[in-house]
């Protein structure tokens, strides 16, 4: 397949306390384990004759080839093909298969992924992402996964323990979550040399208002720079409501940090007149950037280029050393909402098998590996050793692994493989550590979604069947004034009247109540 460097949802939270068993590949995966039948794996087996056996029964009798897909920086990547080759020395000894890696960037990732799953064609397996699960699931482009994952990702099910549960639509299940943050704080993401040049204070900011304060010293000093980018025409996607399901499109959600199980319009609340009359007002006096709505560049992109300062993200442990590494230069990050735990920050991106895959067992036997192979996942997320990264202490990680930075003469803009996404990947937490961050990093996200406070809905999956044509009409409104209001480019007053009065006609209330209906019988069946 073509390589295409163009520049999610994961599974539903079953229990918090689960969050400990979606870690590294040594407590937590043998805890997991232990609930999990054993497979009729090399593990079990005391005769050596089985153990090759076992192995050998998973070797596909041809050649086969998958068309493999996840997200990148939008980075020309000349050296996929090298990468491909080292991974492939690995898979095709185990399990006579190859992959071809296709890496799209974010803006394009969505519509892309969108193509390939309509038409059956250019990825097997696949990171779904910024699309609900239970689209794709209902639309066929997925199939399940349940009878694949029992035969041959029984490595899966002991890295992630029950979350293995949360890609399920209906009674089957269509994808696998990845080991990463699954809640997220709110704030805002800035270049360290300029804050520290014009004296702005991060630990002045609790609020929009303070943050507003500091962003005023930017405009003063760089008038030709954006204070606040946008990635993609997207602004802030929220801020403290779980959205029980899309959050791109907020059908239906639990406002005010989620704390009560009353479903709301989102797009009523004073929650979010207030955010977007806030935006309106800062892109009145130039802090937002101009073409918001319609750029196609990332806020990261403007940075490097020395035209923006800074951008709203959800936030998580190591964001700034994580993102400092991959981009080349400082960054550093301020929480203005606090973490909030949602079913949604698990099942934003899940791992899934396209309904055009041709060789489903291999997939499902390739995906385990990832989820199970340091050596493997680590030339997927890294590239190669002493080529494109370097060790800098052996085993230094928490989890065995090295702490890795760039190898030598390279940097983020002159790696022909530059580490991006790795969330995005199957399972980051049995890999190498970045310098930079923590060295117990993996520990430390687990942790932290655990602290997190839980929505009311902690743990609900909604399916949206029963209203599909009112879900694609209502998202066809949201896309008309959402981003646009989030980014202060409409005016919010008469425009909040004609946004709410054209969602209301597009069927809204059908899909409020649906979900109430649902989130109602969740809550009284887990009393």
């Amino acid at each position: 397949m073509k390589k295409r460097t163009l520049a999610s949802l994961l599974c539903a939270m079953m229990a918090v306390s689960v969050l400990a068993s979606c870690g590294n590949s040594s407590s937590s995966s043998s805890e997991a384990s232990s609930s999990t039948d054993s497979t009729a794996s090399t593990a079990e087996s005391t005769d050596g004759s089985e153990e090759n056996t076992a192995e050998e029964d998973l070797r596909e009798p041809e050649l086969v080839t998958l068309d493999v897909v996840t997200m990148s920086s939008g980075k020309n990547e000349p050296d996929i093909t090298e990468v491909e080759e080292a991974m492939n020395a690995i898979l095709e000894d185990k399990f006579n298969c190859n992959v071809n890696l296709t890496f799209i960037g974010y803006a394009n990732y969505a519509e892309q992924t969108s193509l390939m799953l309509s038409s059956g064609e250019d990825a097997d397996l696949l990171a779904v992402y910024m699309i609900p699960l239970p689209t794709c699931a209902n639309a066929g482009q997925i199939i399940p996964l349940d009878d694949l994952i029992e035969k041959y990702g029984q490595g899966i099910k002991e890295q992630l323990g029950d979350y293995v549960e949360c890609g399920r639509v209906g009674e089957d299940l269509y994808g696998v979550t990845t080991a990463r943050d699954l809640a997220n704080s709110q704030g805002f993401a800035y270049v360290k040399s300029v804050a520290d040049e014009v004296g702005f204070d991060a630990s002045n900011i609790k609020t929009l208002d303070d943050l507003k304060t500091e962003l005023l010293k930017v405009k003063a000093a760089y008038p030709n720079m954006w204070p606040v980018a946008v990635s993609a025409g997207e602004n802030i996607r929220n801020w403290g409501w779980d959205p029980l399901g899309d959050d791109t499109v907020n059908l239906g959600v639990l406002a005010d940090m989620a704390t009560d199980t009353t479903v709301v319009n989102l797009y009523e609340t004073d929650q979010y007149k207030n955010l977007v009359t806030e935006m309106y007002n800062w892109m009145q006096e130039g802090l937002i950037q101009a073409d918001a709505v319609n750029t196609t560049e990332t806020a990261t992109t403007l940075m490097s280029a020395g035209t923006a300062f800074g951008y709203f993200t959800n936030l998580k442990p190591g964001y700034a050393e994580e993102n400092s590494s991959s981009l080349g230069y400082e960054i550093e990050a301020v929480d203005i909402i606090p973490a909030l735990g949602c079913t949604n920050n698990v099942s934003r991106a899940t791992w899934a098998i396209s309904s055009g895959c041709d060789h489903p067992e291999s997939a499902m036997k390739v995906l385990n590996e990832l989820y199970t192979n340091p050596d493997l996942s680590n030339l997927y997320m890294y590239g190669i050793k002493d080529k494109h990264y370097k060790v800098l202490e052996e085993g230094g990680a928490s989890n065995g692994q090295s702490i890795i930075t760039w190898a030598d003469g390279l940097d983020a803009t002159t790696s022909n493989y530059r580490k991006s996404g790795t969330w995005l990947q199957p399972n980051q937490f049995i890999g190498h550590v970045w310098e930079g961050s923590a060295a117990d990093i993996w520990d430390q996200q687990r942790a932290f979604n655990n602290d997190a406070q839980k929505s009311a809905a902690f743990g609900f999956t909604y399916d949206s069947a029963t209203v599909t044509n009112e879900v694609t009409a209502c998202t066809n409104v949201v896309s008309k004034y959402n981003k646009a209001l989030l980014c202060g480019a409409l005016e919010p007053e008469s425009t909040l009247a004609q946004f709410n009065e054209e969602l209301y006609a597009a069927g809204l209330q059908n899909i409020i109540d649906e979900k109430q209906k649902q989130l109602d019988a969740w809550v009284e069946s887990n009393k």
